[in-house]
């Protein structure tokens, strides 16, 4: 792997997301390689000037009291149904009185701006369904880059990369040739995430590696999400869910998708 196959690496190391064995060897290379050893000093003096306590951002006063203000008048609020505990209702999907109760309480409570913030904070993580395949994804994208498995088959021609996942997986996926896209085959592999076995087709944007895992089902998640600087698309077609992974940029990455769903 040459240096710029390794930053994004270096970033991930100085965030803390790497594990052990991944660690070990960044900080070996940062030892011998001048240039990544510059850009990760650099990242970590970053980390601490924005640490600085005069930086961070603090509430308006009266904040809280204007979110309340626009939000809908109370109403009165029936005395929940019991219910058995295997139909028990989500909290986050309570009607807008409720909320606005729960957030005068705490805000009556002294928890001021920071508790509605972090309920809002809270309410929308939630609603993120994709966040968490996202981040076993990433790790799965990173594995590949750190250690010896970004193929099992290398190949740029499609009729040696497709057949190869017969018989191997549950799913055989499309291996479409998108020379033409700007998008190049490399190759393909078997991965897990999850704990679930994937194919992951693999295909290159100049120097950069655009893992497309895919496996049976249609799962449901965002269409595009960003996570530690690293983009995904997701989408679902003929009973199968396709997650792409890169560090390129979003709007390649949604070249990269369309171009796929295209020519399949």
């Amino acid at each position: 792997m040459t240096c710029d196959d390794k930053k994004p690496l270096v970033h991930a190391l100085a965030d803390g997301e790497l594990d052990v064995v991944h660690a070990r060897e960044i900080e070996a290379h940062i030892a011998s390689c001048a240039n990544c050893a510059e850009s990760y000093a650099e990242i970590m003096s970053l980390k601490q000037r924005l640490a600085t306590a005069g930086l961070r951002l603090q509430a308006p006063a009266g904040l809280a009291e204007r979110i309340l203000q626009a939000l809908p008048p109370p109403e009165a609020v029936e005395e929940p149904v019991r219910r058995p505990v295997r139909v028990r209702q989500a909290w986050w999907r309570a009607p807008a009185n409720a909320w606005r109760l729960r957030l005068q309480g705490a805000l009556a409570g002294g928890a001021g701006a920071f508790a509605l913030a972090a309920c809002l904070a809270f309410f929308v993580m939630r609603a993120d369904t994709g966040n968490e395949i996202a981040r076993s994804l990433v790790d799965g994208h990173l594995r590949s880059l750190a250690g010896q498995h970004l193929f099992d088959v290398q190949s740029t021609d499609q009729h040696t990369v497709k057949p190869w996942f017969a018989g191997k997986l549950d799913v055989t996926p499309p291996v479409p040739d998108l020379a033409l896209k700007g998008f190049t085959l490399v190759g393909g592999r078997v991965d897990y995430v999850e704990g679930r076995a994937a194919a992951v087709v693999v295909y290159r944007r100049r120097t950069h590696v655009i893992n497309l895992f895919v496996w049976p089902g249609t799962d449901p998640a965002p269409p595009s999400i960003e996570l530690s600087g690293y983009m995904l698309r997701h989408w679902t077609k003929d009973g199968l869910t396709f997650w792409a992974v890169s560090d390129i940029a979003g709007s390649e990455l949604g070249e990269f998708a369309e171009a796929y769903r295209a020519a399949t």
